[in-house]
């Protein structure tokens, strides 16, 4: 047996007991409700045939039905195990036993149905820039992050998120980074659907560690093929009225490609800057360079978190900036969670999102 083979087979092992672990509180409580192991024998090929794909944690499977169903039926179990200590304690409160696990197994449904057939939610947030003009005062900056095209991104889904950010009249969008998941498949695909974003002043995009597991050169010549300028350790100017904003990115950081110095080379005195780093990491040295906002994605907010709490989340093994928005001093971070996934097509406590950040004068 080969040592791939065998780090395979240990990976499956691993997940069969993790997720066994997950459904267990759930499985035994049906199985007591309903007085039959019915639960148990039916959670056994919900699990299995998704099981039997996976070959690591990063590994994209196949679009399936079984997948999905696994997926949702496992997030619904965990929501559920959380839910069963309130559930109890609401019971003994006086609340009707009827209601209290109703309310539970609904909720839990609810959610794991959520986990892997959600749309992204449209976050909007404000960052106040000091010296800003006033021409750029209320300046609205669209951001679609970590794409991911591929079996579970389709080229027709990433088109409806274009179309939700392009009907938002934005003043600049951009792409931070990981617009496909690997291989060349869905380089075109994913240009086409990218070629579709309008906002008044353009499209901008940077490049993430994903785009260089294929042809990156095909990629770029794709994506400004349609329209779109990829922004690789350069910047622009954008002129509105006769106010001015450079808009900056950087190449990938995992195949030490980025230079930020040569990305700001061109930025002219005490203009405001707008820099496209898809790796957060990249921010302390931003900020030391004086950017005003770095926006970046990478993390997806972790795929699986705890709502509101940005410190618990799987992200936070990778970094330290995980999701949403960072202040230090005067310059701002803005994490965006990403609207595709990598890994298993799954997002619980970190759902997908299209950004919105508002500029205005501090």
């Amino acid at each position: 047996m080969s040592s791939r083979t065998r780090l395979r087979s240990r990976f499956q092992l691993l997940t069969a007991l993790l997720v066994t672990a997950v459904q267990l509180p759930t499985v035994l409580w049906l199985c007591w409700l309903t007085r039959t192991p019915v639960p148990a024998l039916a959670a056994i090929p919900l699990s299995l045939p998704y099981l039997r794909q996976l070959q690591s944690p990063w590994h994209t499977t196949a679009p399936a039905l079984s997948t999905y169903l696994a997926l949702g039926w496992w997030a619904a179990c965990l929501v559920f195990d959380l839910l069963m200590l309130p559930a109890w304690l609401a019971v003994r409160a006086g609340m009707p036993w009827g209601v209290a696990w109703g309310l539970a197994g609904g909720l839990a449904l609810l959610v794991g149905v959520d986990s892997v057939l959600g749309r992204p939610r449209l976050r909007e947030r404000v960052v106040r820039v000091e010296g800003l003009p006033p021409e750029l005062d209320g300046y609205r900056i669209g951001q679609l992050s970590d794409v991911h095209c591929g079996p579970h991104a389709s080229e027709r889904r990433v088109s409806t998120w274009v179309a939700r950010l392009n009907a938002l009249g934005l003043d600049l969008v951009t792409v931070t980074g990981d617009l496909i998941t690997h291989g060349s498949s869905h380089v075109e695909a994913v240009a086409r659907a990218l070629g579709g974003l309008r906002a008044k002043d353009g499209a901008f995009a940077c490049m993430g560690n994903h785009d260089y597991f294929t042809d990156g050169e095909h990629l770029v010549r794709e994506l400004e093929g349609q329209g779109l300028t990829v922004l690789r350790n350069r910047g622009v100017v954008v002129q509105r009225g006769a106010a001015r904003l450079y808009v900056a990115g950087v190449d990938d950081t995992w195949t030490s490609r980025h230079d930020l110095a040569r990305a700001l080379r061109q930025r002219p005195e005490g203009v405001p800057t707008v820099l496209l780093a898809h790796d957060p990491d990249l921010f302390p040295e931003a900020r030391a360079r004086g950017v005003e906002l770095t926006l970046s994605g990478h993390t997806h907010g972790g795929q699986l978190a705890v709502p509101g709490v940005r410190r618990l989340s799987l992200a936070r093994f990778v970094t330290r900036w995980t999701a949403g928005l960072y202040r230090e001093g005067r310059s701002w971070l803005y994490v965006n969670r990403g609207a595709g996934t990598t890994g298993p097509p799954v997002r619980l406590g970190a759902p997908a999102e299209l950004a919105v950040i508002t500029l205005r004068r501090a």
